[in-house]
């Protein structure tokens, strides 16, 4: 029996693909047992206030992040927190809402490993970096499908944006066990994905040979663009990818509500890698 649940933190630009990985996690392993706490509604201000003092959603002064960090402790120890909540769509906070921890808790936000917060709360850290033009063209979309804003506001915040994705997101990458790369392929949306850190327990090679599928290549890497040892795993669009998502959801020691038909509404890529990350998790805690 844990002690305390287990914590999955996701970091990455706003758009960048954290909440589809979440709830894909969510319904592999199954609501009732899965706690997804938003970390980007610790931000203190709304997007009007936010204009007028310059800031973008990637500043850290525009996040509470000493209330983040002490939530994310509580909810560690195993605690009821007061989360706060905001309003995506209208961009403003609207009051706040209790949260109590499951079994897991998976963090997400754009700023989740930034100081004060502590590194060493999380069981598995996942850092999201798209291809830049996938990243643009998702970021758009969103923002003018989702939040309200016209395409010419989202492109013209683009370089501010931009940044301070440079400058206050990617430097979190060197501490993520794993890179989430979706990248544009020959017949869709192609994975490349970094295991570094505690992820290299995971003995990829051998799910490979399980199922005797050649829709993945893994590369051992003695250093990768962070100066660290990883394992790439790299995986087209191809439908023989299932069949090791299959073999991946098998070893999931808890069943979730994943069914034929919420398969199918997600790419062969991003099946895959939310099995993989959940299983890796889980992988941790047997």
């Amino acid at each position: 029996m844990r002690e305390h649940p287990l914590m999955l933190g996701l970091v990455g630009a706003s758009g960048s693909g954290k909440t589809t990985l979440t709830q894909g996690i969510v319904r592999l392993l199954g609501a009732h047992g899965v706690t997804p706490v938003n970390l980007d509604d610790y931000l203190r201000y709304s997007r009007a206030e936010r204009a007028v003092r310059g800031m973008t959603d990637a500043d850290p002064a525009a996040i509470d992040l000493d209330r983040m960090a002490a939530d994310l402790v509580a909810l560690r120890a195993g605690r009821t927190i007061e989360k706060p909540v905001y309003d995506h769509t209208i961009g403003a906070p609207r009051g706040s809402e209790r949260v109590a921890p499951t079994g897991l808790v998976i963090a997400y936000g754009a700023l989740t490993l930034t100081p004060p917060v502590q590194v060493e709360l999380f069981d598995l850290t996942v850092y999201f970096d798209p291809h830049p033009a996938l990243y643009r063209r998702w970021r758009e979309e969103r923002d003018v499908l989702q939040r309200g804003y016209t395409l010419a506001e989202v492109q013209a915040a683009w370089p501010a944006r931009e940044r301070d994705i440079q400058q206050y997101i990617v430097v979190q990458r060197p501490l993520a066990d794993v890179v989430v790369r979706f990248v544009p392929g020959e017949t869709g949306i192609d994975l490349h994905l970094l295991l570094r850190r505690r992820a290299l327990t995971f003995e990829m090679a051998d799910v490979g040979q399980e199922t005797g599928s050649s829709a993945v290549q893994i590369q051992q890497l003695a250093a990768d663009e962070d100066g660290l040892p990883a394992v790439l795993v790299t995986a087209t669009s191809d439908p023989a990818l299932d069949r090791l998502s299959e073999a991946l959801r098998a070893r999931l020691p808890r069943s979730g509500q994943v069914t034929g038909d919420s398969l199918n509404a997600t790419h062969p890529t991003l099946r895959f890698a939310q099995t993989l990350i959940a299983t890796l998790l889980l992988h941790k805690s047997l």
